[in-house]
């Protein structure tokens, strides 16, 4: 970004056109850019539910009540939770209290 800046100020400072190095800069950034697919054996959208369903299977081992029920603050405060455990040394139980 700074490099296109600095192409745009120097076209102006000088007087001239910069619109091919503009262009140039803009296409590199583009090609940076790597969208997520939603179609597909492994979409995003996919990835997220089974990512969804891990946590619930780990954090139902701090909870009595299935963790598809808790509100989202819940949810987030028991995400919390879990990584506090886990940065002070508790080892988590990976079957659960509640499946």
């Amino acid at each position: 970004m700074k490099e296109r800046i600095l192409k745009q100020c120097d076209a102006i400072l000088e007087g001239r056109s910069s619109e091919k190095e503009i262009n140039a800069a803009d296409v590199y950034f583009a090609s940076l850019i790597n969208p997520k697919s939603f179609t597909g054996a492994e979409n995003a959208e996919l990835a997220y539910d089974k990512g969804f369903e891990k946590n619930c299977i780990l954090l139902s081992s701090l909870t009595n009540q299935p963790v598809k029920n808790l509100t989202t603050k819940e949810y987030f405060t028991l995400i919390k939770h879990y990584n506090d455990s886990i940065r002070h040394g508790r080892k988590p139980d990976p079957k659960g209290r509640h499946n």
